[in-house]
């Protein structure tokens, strides 16, 4: 192997590419992506030496002879060069380019062991094949004046700057071997830049004649989206909250002051993150009617590209791998856990977040045991990564960043439209049976009752005498099937028929909905506000007719939120006006001083941020805590088709996505209770409902089960 064409680092049937034609590729694409928030040397010194160690025979061996099945460690050698440069960061990068990101590990570690330090050791032993003709083959990189790693910067500051590196390397190396295994085809790119999309918003509102209104509701709509135009042009990139009072139009505003102001700033995407993958389709949807479906990527567990075009559905899934579209929408949990995950796949995203105009839905429903280093994250990508951030609530968080940033308020003076937008009145009822509840909702027209767990969903629907026009919603049904009940419910509502919804807080983020009386049992006061929101939504109706019911059960405050509801119950005791922005901002004062600071990092993240333990945040950072199953219901003659797909074999992505909108999560409990009455079939280890009789039509899988027997595939 003289000549150095002949070391081969990917191979086709019919084509091959060279080891130096792969680390040049990558190496221009990884300086490109870490140049955009300063790292560029390091970015294309990660790229030129990632895959170095392909120069050894025995790699040589493995991709020329199928065969041969010996694994080859081909990335410690490129770690080593870049350890021996002074470049630990990009040692780290490249060691984890396809397993993920190690811990860093301690000086005692051996070559045996799985970290930065133990892989780094087993280089400097000679451990690893011979790659040393490298040199001769490669033309010689100057990499003598990449900065070293700056004494200043915070742990954190670190961590972040290790995974966008990480994130510029991985995505660099697929991209690169992508364009060789498919000859440059991959259909990427061709979106619309920023200014085109605003000019798109632009003439949307023009034509729906949104700015026309002067005066009342609407005209209020108006000023807030022009303040949002006049704010996105005029204000520097930083951190700003959007305080709009519910019904006030906050996610066409707030795509309005992320268009304007990615234009003026030159920045290249605009990321929409929501709290919840059941609201998210009708932003997604607007959005695509906005600015054109081929700019606007939906990524979540649930999303399924069915678009007719084979080549428009593998844009999209290709997108979806590294946020090359100019709008994203996705979930806080999607977003925040890439953040903190460790594995290429997951990863490879992040560089894309720098240059962006990110808005955060309800940033108020982070979850409070990762509160800390989420907002370490937003305070950092604010101030290295080139990012304008935007907190969207009508109930808006006191928000305390690491650095004291203070976010800049885009709306002048939201106080006053609080007091304009009052839609509702509310009413605290205190302790009452659930059969009041039932006979309460029984004796109204039109209702929305939302309560804190679904097991007092399911009770309550029952107890409810007269069925006709009385719906269920909860996460006990599957997503397409509350779709369904949803699109049921609306028309229901707009044709003034009666209308009476049993529901759990799902309903109470982003979901269009206008009920002349809500009940709502008692929660956090975010929660209560939210509820209210479903109230007089669209301001039609007399506002003192218009009531919001908190209510109170006897012993069924679930653990999870007693202290959220501890907070509310004084915060309701001391304002009158529970929905003023003076009793928000007292309550998440108050809900965090009840929880304690160190319950803000209930993982304790940060500690592990500091000892570089990539591996162990992924493992520990979760949104959602693992502690459900998944159970998918064979429901109707679609569901009925994808389980049969399962059952026979076809395993791939797209399958496991569309199964997502037949899939209920279950307690541990709750699950193997299924398991050992034997309502279960197990596929593989995949749980699918035999007992069909579980799963109702009006309140999808039953917590109480029938003996069954079990099937095992």
């Amino acid at each position: 192997m003289e000549n150095r064409l002949q070391y081969l680092a990917h191979k086709t049937e019919d084509r091959e590419q060279t080891v130096l034609q792969h680390l040049t590729g990558t190496s221009e694409l990884s300086e490109r992506f870490a140049s955009a928030f300063g790292k560029g040397k390091q970015g294309e010194m990660a790229g030129y030496l990632h895959d170095i160690g392909k120069y050894s025979q025995l790699f040589q061996e493995r991709i020329q002879n199928p065969e041969c099945t010996k694994r080859c460690d081909h990335s410690t050698a490129g770690a080593i060069e870049a350890f021996n440069r002074r470049q630990l960061y990009v040692a780290m990068c490249i060691l984890g380019h396809h397993g993920g990101l190690l811990n860093m590990g301690g000086k005692m570690d051996t070559s045996e062991d799985g970290t930065v330090q133990g892989r780094l050791r087993k280089g400097m032993e000679g451990k690893i094949p011979d790659y040393s003709i490298w040199k001769e083959l490669c033309p010689n990189r100057n990499f003598e004046h990449v900065p070293e790693i700056d004494a200043h910067q915070t742990e954190f500051e670190r961590y972040m700057e290790i995974k966008m590196l990480y994130s510029s390397l991985v995505d660099a190396d697929f991209l690169d071997t992508e364009n060789f295994m498919e000859d440059g085809t991959a259909p990427r790119g061709d979106y619309d830049n920023l200014e085109q999309l605003k000019k798109r918003l632009e003439n949307y509102l023009e034509n729906k004649r949104w700015l026309d209104s002067k005066a009342g509701i609407n005209g209020m709509r108006t000023e807030i989206l022009e303040t949002a135009a006049e704010q996105g042009r005029k204000q520097t990139r930083g951190i700003y909250t959007l305080t709009v009072p519910t019904g006030g139009g906050k996610t066409i505003s707030s795509l309005r002051f992320a268009l304007h102001h990615g234009a003026e700033h030159g920045l290249e995407r605009i990321i929409y993150v929501i709290p919840y993958v059941n609201v998210i389709e009708q932003t997604a949807e607007k959005f695509r009617e906005i600015l054109g479906s081929r700019n606007v990527l939906e990524h979540h567990s649930n999303v399924i590209y069915d678009e007719e075009d084979e080549q428009e559905q593998r844009r999209f899934q290709l997108a979806s791998e590294n946020w090359d579209m100019p709008v994203i929408i996705t979930t806080a949990v999607m977003f925040f856990e890439s953040l903190f995950h460790n594995k290429p796949s997951r990863c490879r995203k992040l560089h894309n977040i720098a240059n962006s105009v990110i808005i955060y839905d309800e940033v108020q429903m982070l979850p409070v045991s990762h509160w800390i280093p989420c907002i370490h994250a937003l305070e950092e990508l604010s101030k290295s990564y080139r990012t304008t951030q935007v907190l969207c609530t009508a109930t808006q968080p006191a928000v305390e960043f690491p650095q004291k940033t203070f976010p800049y308020e885009i709306i002048k003076g939201p106080k006053r439209y609080f007091g304009k937008f009052k839609r509702v009145t509310f009413r605290n009822t205190g302790l009452i049976t659930l059969e009041e509840v039932a006979e309460r909702i029984g004796g109204s027209e039109q209702v929305l009752c939302i309560v804190n767990t679904k097991r007092t969903a399911q009770s309550l629907y029952h107890m409810v005498p007269e069925k006709e026009g009385v719906f269920h919603l909860t996460t006990m049904m599957i997503p397409v099937h509350r779709k369904e009940v949803l699109k049921q419910i609306k028309e229901r509502l707009k044709e003034g028929k009666p209308c009476k919804v049993i529901a759990t807080s799902l309903v109470e983020a982003g979901v269009d909905l206008d009920f002349p009386y809500v009940m709502r049992e008692q929660a956090g006061l975010d929660s209560i506000l939210q509820a209210a929101g479903r109230c007089n939504r669209n301001g039609s109706r007399n506002s003192r007719e218009s009531i919001t019911e908190v209510f109170e059960l006897e012993g069924r405050i679930p653990p999870s939120i007693r202290q959220q509801v501890d907070a509310a119950r004084y915060v309701m005791r001391q304002y009158e006006e529970w929905d003023s922005l003076e009793a928000i901002e007292a309550y998440f004062k108050f809900w965090r001083e009840l929880r304690g600071k160190e319950n803000l990092d209930q993982k304790r993240v940060m500690e592990k941020v500091n000892q570089f333990a990539f591996r162990d945040i992924a493992e520990v950072f979760r949104f959602i805590e693992n502690d459900t199953y998944t159970v998918y219901i064979p429901w109707r003659e679609d569901g009925e088709e994808l389980i049969n797909r399962l059952r026979y074999g076809f395993y791939d992505k797209a399958l496991f996505r569309a199964l997502g909108r037949y899939g209920v999560n279950v307690f541990e409990l709750h699950y193997r209770d299924l398991v050992r009455r034997g309502n279960v079939e197990l596929i593989n280890g995949i749980a699918v409902l035999a007992n069909r009789n579980l799963y109702h039509e009006d309140t999808g899988l039953e917590f109480q089960t029938e003996e069954g027997i079990a099937i095992f595939c």
